[in-house]
Parts: C-alpha cells; sequence; structure tokens
C-alpha cells in the first residue's frame, strides 16, 4: 500500500454511541478469577491471616507452582527442599503474593481465551480472518519489560511512595486497555495496528482516529470493574503523558516511573507497544522524579538479562537473554526499515504536494483581476496540463440562467470551442454538486448531452471527469482524458484553486463588493451595539456618581474648609499641619474623582479648533511629568516623543484630547516600563485620520486584565496606586471626537496604547 487515507470521520451522535457501545463490551469481559479476587480481599483485610492465603494457593496447582518458582530465584537464596507455600508467603508478604497472583492470574486469562468470535460494536462481522493482528506476545513481551524494569527503578529509589511490587503490577498492566480492545474489537483493532506500523506513529491517535477511544479509557474502564487499586487505575489511564500535567494524587510519582520504565523498555526494542514516539525525554523525566540516573542506567543494561528470569513465573515462553537481545536488535532494525519506507513513502507524498503546490503558486501568480471567466478557464487547463500531463481537456459549467456551457480546448489551454448545451433532465444543478469527493457526478450520466461536441477527444471511452470545487459547491466540470491523478485529498486543494478562481470570475464585481460591503456593515453593526452596551453601562454609572457629587460636595467642601482653617493653627511642617493638610488634599481628590465619574452621565462636548499637533503632545507629556511620583518613575526611563517631520495643525479639542494623551502616559510609567516609553504621533492622510500610540516595554498585560483595563475601577496594580480610571477617561474623550482607543499587549514584551481621532471638521 502505497497511501494511507484517513478514515471517513463519524457524526459526533454516531461516534458518542459507538464509543458507548465499546464501553459496554468492555465491561462485559470476564472478571478476574476467583482465586484473585479472593486473595485481593485476603490480602487487604486486616483481620486475615496468613493459612488463609496459603489454602487459596495450594488449591490452584499451576498457581502453587508459579510461586514456588519465585522462590527459587538466587537472589532469594531457599533451596529446593526448603521452598514451601507457607515460606514464600512469609519471605514474600501479602502484598507481593496479591500483585504476582495479580499479574499471572491477568495473562493467563487474556492468553488462554481467543479473540472475540463476534462484536455487536463491529456489526457482527467475524473476528478471525485476514488482516494484521495485534502482536500477542510480543505485547506481553513489552509490558514484562516495562513492569521489570519499574519494580527495579522502584528498588533502586527506595521511597515510600514507590513500592516495588506495586510499580511491578502496574508496568505490567499499564496497556490492558491494548489487549481489552482488541479482545473485544478485533477487526477494528486489527486496522489500528495495521496504520500505526505503515506510518510508525503512536497507537492512541490511531486508536482515537478508528474506534474512537485509546486504550488508557478502555484500561482504566475494565480496571474499575475489576476492582483494582486506585494506583494500578491511574497508572493505565495516565502513564505517557508528561509528569508536570499529571494530577496532584499521592501517586503521582508512580505514574511518572511507569512511563520511564515504558521509555526505558521502548528504547530497548523489547516486546511490541505500538508506540514510534519519543517525545518524552527520558533524562528530564529521571531528574523530576529525583532518580540516580546511575541506577537508571544499570537497570536499562541489566533488563535483557532480568526479563529471562521472569518469562516463566507468568508463564510466557522463556527466552535466553542472548535471544532477547538478537530479537531486540532485529526489532530495531525492521522498525528502522518501517521508517525508512515510511519517510520514502512521505518523501514521495511531499514531491507530489510540493508539485501541487508549485501549480496553485504559479495559478496565483498569472491571475488578473477584472479577467473573464474564459481566460480564467484557459488558465485553469494551462496549469491542468502541468500537473496532469498534456491531453485533451474540456469544461462544464452552468450559467446563470440555468444551460449548460461546454467548452474544449487545445493542449496547450487555447479554447477552441464554446457551445450552449440544455441542461440534462433530472440532473441536478451543477452548482449544487458536492465537489469534495471525486466521484461527484458520473461521466456516462451526462456522456448523451455532450458527445456531440466533444469533436477533439481522441477517446471517449478515456474521458473521466473532475469537480472543481468552490465555497458554495461546484464552480465547473473538468474533463480530462488522463489515466493517472495524483491522491484525492491532495488534487483537491489545487481543484478547489481552479474552482474558486472560476467561481469568482463568474460573479459581478459590484455584487461582490455588496457581499462585502454587507459583512462591513455587518461587523460595523456589531461593534456599534457593544459599545451601545458599554456606552448604557457607563451611563449607569455617571448617573450614580452624579447623584453623589450633588450629595457629597457639601460635605466634602465643609471638610475641606475645616481642615485648612486647623492647619492654619499649627506650624507649617507639624505633625498636625501635615494631618490636616492631607485631609485637605484627600477630600479634593474625593471630589475630583466623583467629577471624573459624572464624565460618563455627561460626556464632554469637544470645542474644536485648529491646534500645532507637536504642541498639544508636548503639553499633553508635559502634564503627566508634572503628575506627583512621575518624576521619581521618569529617573531611571527614557521617554521619547516621535512627531511627523512636517509640522502639521490638527481640528480638535486639544484639551481634550490632551487629557487623553496624559492618561495614556501616566498608564504606560506605571506599567512599570524597564527602559523608555514612546509617544508617537502620525496621521494618516488617505484614512483622515490621527492616530497617537504610547509603547512601553514593561510586563505586558494578560488576558484577564486586557479585557478589564477599560472597565471604571479596574486595576491590575498595587491597591492605592491609581483610581482605574484613567483609561476609561481617555476613552471617552476620544469618543467625544469619535475616535477610539486601543490596547495591544504581550505578556513580557509590553503594552501599546493607541487613540485614533479622525480629523473629519463634521465629526
Amino acid at each position: 500500500m502505497s497511501t494511507v487515507l484517513s478514515p471517513q470521520i463519524e457524526s459526533d451522535p454516531t461516534r458518542t454511541r459507538r464509543v458507548e457501545l465499546i464501553l459496554r463490551q468492555i465491561e462485559s469481559l470476564p472478571t478476574l478469577p476467583a482465586v484473585a479476587t479472593r486473595l485481593l480481599a485476603l490480602t487487604t483485610d486486616d483481620d486475615s491471616h496468613a493459612r488463609e492465603v496459603v489454602q487459596i494457593i495450594q488449591a490452584d496447582a499451576a498457581l502453587t507452582a508459579r510461586i514456588l518458582s519465585m522462590g527459587r530465584r538466587a537472589e532469594l537464596g531457599i533451596r529446593d527442599e526448603a521452598c514451601t507455600v507457607d515460606r514464600m508467603v512469609m519471605l514474600l508478604g501479602f502484598d507481593a503474593i496479591r500483585n504476582a497472583v495479580l499479574s499471572i492470574k491477568v495473562v493467563e486469562m487474556f492468553n488462554s481465551g481467543s479473540r472475540a468470535s463476534r462484536s455487536d460494536v463491529e456489526g457482527g462481522e467475524k473476528a478471525s480472518g485476514e488482516g494484521v493482528e495485534l502482536d500477542r506476545p510480543g505485547f506481553w513481551r513489552h509490558s514484562l519489560a516495562v513492569a521489570t524494569a519499574a519494580e527495579q527503578l522502584a528498588t533502586a529509589a527506595n521511597a515510600p511512595d514507590l513500592n516495588a511490587g506495586e510499580a511491578f503490577v502496574c508496568g505490567l498492566l499499564h496497556d490492558l486497555g491494548k489487549i481489552a480492545l482488541d479482545y473485544v474489537l478485533p477487526k477494528s483493532y486489527g486496522r489500528v495496528v495495521e496504520l500505526v506500523e505503515l506510518n510508525q506513529g503512536n497507537i492512541t491517535e490511531f486508536e482515537r482516529r478508528i474506534i474512537g477511544m485509546d486504550h488508557h479509557t478502555a484500561g482504566k474502564r475494565l480496571a474499575e470493574q475489576w476492582q483494582l487499586a486506585h494506583v494500578v487505575q491511574d497508572c493505565i489511564w495516565l502513564h505517557g503523558s508528561p509528569l508536570e500535567m499529571l494530577p496532584r494524587v499521592a501517586h503521582r510519582r508512580m505514574i511518572g516511573l511507569i512511563t520511564l520504565a515504558d521509555l526505558i523498555a521502548r528504547r530497548s526494542h523489547l516486546g511490541y507497544s505500538g508506540n514510534f514516539s519519543y517525545a518524552l525525554d527520558p533524562n528530564h523525566l529521571v531528574a523530576a522524579l529525583g532518580l540516580d540516573q546511575a541506577s537508571v542506567d544499570r537497570v536499562a543494561a541489566g533488563l535483557h538479562q532480568e526479563l529471562e528470569q521472569r518469562h516463566a513465573a507468568l508463564g510466557l515462553s522463556a527466552e535466553p537473554s542472548h535471544e532477547l537481545y538478537v530479537r531486540s536488535i532485529q526489532q530495531a532494525n525492521q522498525m528502522l526499515g518501517r521508517l525508512n519506507s515510511v519517510l520514502d513513502r512521505r518523501s514521495r507524498s511531499a514531491a507530489r504536494q510540493g508539485q501541487l503546490l508549485e501549480a496553485i503558486t504559479a495559478f496565483h501568480g498569472g491571475a488578473m483581476p477584472g479577467r473573464g471567466v474564459e481566460d480564467v478557464l484557459c488558465s485553469v487547463v494551462q496549469s491542468a496540463g502541468s500537473v496532469l500531463g498534456r491531453g485533451f481537456f474540456a469544461t462544464i459549467r452552468q450559467s446563470s440562467t440555468g444551460p449548460w456551457i461546454v467548452s474544449q480546448f487545445t493542449e496547450d489551454g487555447r479554447a477552441t470551442h464554446n457551445h450552449i448545451v440544455d441542461s440534462p433532465a433530472g440532473c441536478p444543478d451543477l452548482r449544487s454538486i458536492d465537489a469534495s469527493q471525486p466521484a461527484a457526478i458520473n461521466i456516462m450520466g451526462i456522456m448523451p448531452w455532450i458527445v456531440d461536441f466533444m469533436t477533439e477527444a481522441p477517446d471517449l471511452r478515456q474521458l473521466r471527469v473532475l469537480p472543481l470545487g468552490c465555497g458554495w459547491g461546484t464552480a465547473a466540470l473538468l474533463l480530462h482524458d488522463r489515466p493517472v491523478l495524483p491522491p484525492w485529498q491532495q488534487l483537491l486543494a489545487l481543484s478547489n484553486t481552479w474552482g474558486a478562481a472560476i467561481a469568482a470570475a463568474s460573479q459581478h464585481d459590484g455584487a461582490r463588493r455588496l457581499g462585502e460591503e454587507l459583512a462591513d456593515a455587518n461587523r460595523a453593526l456589531a461593534q456599534t451595539q457593544d459599545r451601545l452596551l458599554q456606552a448604557e453601562s457607563m451611563a449607569r454609572v455617571g448617573e450614580m456618581a452624579a447623584g453623589a457629587a450633588h450629595e457629597m460636595n457639601n460635605p466634602l467642601t465643609v471638610v475641606s474648609g475645616r481642615a485648612q482653617q486647623i492647619a492654619s493653627w499649627f506650624a507649617a511642617g507639624s505633625r498636625e499641619h501635615q494631618a490636616a493638610t492631607a485631609i485637605v488634599a484627600q477630600a479634593h481628590q474625593l471630589s475630583d474623582l466623583i467629577t471624573g465619574m459624572r464624565m460618563y452621565a455627561e460626556p464632554p462636548t469637544p470645542k474644536r479648533h485648529m491646534v500645532p499637533l507637536d504642541a498639544m503632545i508636548n503639553n499633553a507629556v508635559a502634564a503627566a511629568r508634572e503628575q506627583p511620583d512621575i518624576p521619581k518613575l521618569l529617573e531611571d526611563l527614557d521617554l521619547i516623543i516621535r512627531l511627523p517631520e512636517t509640522p502639521h495643525e490638527v481640528y480638535l479639542d486639544d484639551e481634550l484630547i490632551g487629557r487623553a494623551i496624559t492618561e495614556l502616559v501616566l498608564n504606560a510609567v506605571q506599567s512599570p516600563p524597564r527602559s523608555c516609553v514612546k509617544v508617537n504621533g502620525k496621521i494618516d492622510p488617505n484614512r483622515k485620520q490621527l492616530t497617537i500610540e504610547v509603547i512601553d516595554d514593561g510586563p505586558g498585560m494578560n488576558d484577564h486584565t486586557l479585557s478589564h483595563a477599560m472597565d471604571p475601577f479596574f486595576s491590575a496594580k498595587a491597591a492605592g496606586r491609581r483610581t482605574g480610571l484613567g483609561l476609561p477617561r481617555a476613552r471617552i474623550m476620544a469618543a467625544s471626537h469619535g475616535g477610539r482607543v486601543e490596547l495591544r499587549s504581550v505578556l513580557e514584551k509590553g503594552t501599546t496604547a493607541s487613540l485614533t481621532v479622525p480629523l473629519d471638521s463634521h465629526v
């Protein structure tokens, strides 16, 4: 197979129902064998006795043999005559026995049973048959390698949250969902395995694409049904995720440990995982888990030899370590060969795509505005000849009145004949045909109506049809006799480019302009509605402020007057004099605040006159410099003013616009910037507008701050610094001239505040 096409994406309701059926199939899988279930209950019960555990194990002869074989391993130092189930339970403990039995029984259960013979989810098709299947021996070899690596890593870590026995079980069952999906959906999972082998990608992506869910979710659901420990469930569900993205659970490091063990097993090419992606950095993971790199390297180096001792205990075929090395090398070579094949296929596909992109670029490069449909059709045929090869080409398009227009072309793209043909009875409007599929219309169905006009065609039996799509359907049909075409998904972009050009040329310029104007009007209407809502909200604030001013100005006047009188009783500089002076200042500030809020209820009316642009900006910046605390902030900053080289006079209210500029400068200086604040003034003669930009290189604004920066009393600065009315006031003063204030900000790079005012005397 040379080309991989993505499967058709199912609709959301269909996909959801399919996932539900799959989960139901998984939940109907056999439960854990009784011996494993009973042992799980006993080993988690504080009142259980060792003798009960021994009796359950001895009742299963095969299980007894497996447990005893664990005791004969050299590192435990138990002689054959001294190895009994009683002693094994005492030496290994309840947790180790439980994990060993769980591992053995899970492997037995899936290895003894065949894949599902019939599946409701797959429409009742037989599972057995031709095609690619999951490599089950390779799957268990990989799972055992992960389990062994995880156990040894946990032992080396010697940490209370990394139990070696738990690590072994979590590693052995980490890919449980793969074997479960293969069990209930053998046909679909065979397709998943086939696509993974063909593309050398991550099996998780193809599981979601083909089945609708991945093995992480399937394994978690099965582990929940079996009532496995939460650490096992979460390792099945979350392994493979970056450590920093994991939830803050108690066994978070165990999940990361399984991810690391999986990376080690895959890099050692032990068994089959179906994941050929190595996005995670094992060194970063080792450091994040707090493990010793030398210990990790030792585990990886000795993994082949360790696996030789583990196969028999789990009922898997034992392989000498040297054969495991050879198999690993063979798998690595096979993977390299498949990768080379994938790269070669992708290289050829990229070359084809490059050719098509060059054709699109060349087609656009030759496009000129205002060309007629006939000229565009000639360009399409020339472009088609460069991509598909020279041959016979003709086009069919539907006129606005209904009949078809059939055109023939020479090999070099020159039009030879144009004919008007009545559209065939029962044939749909060509413009409504779905051009996303290569066989959108049957050529044989329209041949009787056009055969008399295909006078240049060498062989009518060789004709094919290619729909040329546009935004709303099909702009034209391209008839050709080329035997070989690029893959449809690649050709689609070029055919749509041709169709869009034909459709654009077919539209009347006035209608196109009308559509654009309507779109602009809709956007303007939406913006106007938004501004109207904001204005209504601000008017309510202003009405409240007006009422507050009426009720509060008289008491404030009394407070201020009495405070001034008290200040005169004491010597300047005394504590009493300073306190009274502070009362006066705060009373004036509160009065100014209320007066400023009244601006929302009574927006200012500009008093326009011709004013020098440079003088207005310089005066506004000077006013900002005179504000309290600003000179101190400017000690380490550059305040740069850039004005047009040619002096300009502008028709506006310099007091209002100047105050707006002052507010923008104050906001920028207090951001605080790192090195400078720039004030740029420029006039756009084409748009007849003045733009003042105040740019700082401060910390910038996050999305929340940027969206609320124009709200009254909102401030992201420390409490007490400013009232949060500067930018809203600037916005109102700009709006009084029909202008606007806009903010653009990038975190850690700074903020740009733009004040734009139309230079129209009638505004």
